[in-house]
């Protein structure tokens, strides 16, 4: 499907039937199941990051059937990285330290667990890697997230940013054909699911 002259409306409604979509998967999946995949794209974002040489990496807490990243920190991990996750306050996003991930985030806004307000926070530009959530992703970097448009406004006018990785379950990659994105949606330069770890290739989404 080519975007090039697609109605802006007609994109509008299906981001609205990949998110239908795919949040209907996450919530038919099985305690275990969501266990058992989240630890399986745990496992790839590891040596991903391992790849890519990162110390200071943005990640998040899940919400709503989101991937559980903390198989990245929990256990006999070292502790050479640094996790950061995503404060929201208004209409703005910055980026915490959380020392003991599993301890050290409150219920935020939203309903987004976060560290505290006085945790030390860093700009995004120095961050390395920044792990991102979504509803889909397609191979050529596309994102359809909740709409709020938080990423794409702290990552799209950066000269200089962080590896964007696109974290969802393999159901949530697709394939066939670009997503409906906007030119003002940021894109991923890596999507990674329980079953793939995939570099994203160059697209016009015009």
């Amino acid at each position: 499907m080519k975007l090039e002259g697609f109605p802006r409306e007609d994109r509008q409604a299906l981001k609205k039937r990949w998110r239908r979509k795919t949040s209907g998967l996450r919530r038919s999946l099985t305690q275990e199941d969501h266990r058992r995949w989240s630890q399986l794209t745990c496992s790839r974002l590891d040596g991903l990051l391992a790849t890519l040489g990162a110390r200071s990496i943005g990640v998040y807490a899940p919400v709503k059937g989101e991937v559980d990243l903390a198989g990245l920190w929990e256990g006999e991990k070292p502790r050479a990285r640094s996790f950061y996750f995503p404060r929201i306050s208004e209409n703005h996003m910055t980026f915490h330290v959380a020392v003991n991930p599993g301890e050290d985030l409150r219920p935020g806004a939203l309903g987004i667990p976060a560290p505290p307000s006085c945790a030390p926070f860093e700009s995004p530009s120095a961050l390395e890697v920044v792990l991102v959530p979504g509803l889909a992703f397609d191979v050529f970097g596309g994102r359809v997230g909740f709409g709020a448009g938080f990423y794409d406004r702290m990552f799209g006018p950066l000269k200089a940013r962080p590896w964007l990785v696109g974290v969802g379950f393999m159901f949530q990659l697709e394939w066939d054909a670009p997503l409906p994105v906007e030119s003002y949606d940021v894109l991923m330069d890596w999507v990674v699911t329980n079953r793939e770890c995939v570099r994203c290739l160059p697209c016009s989404y015009t």
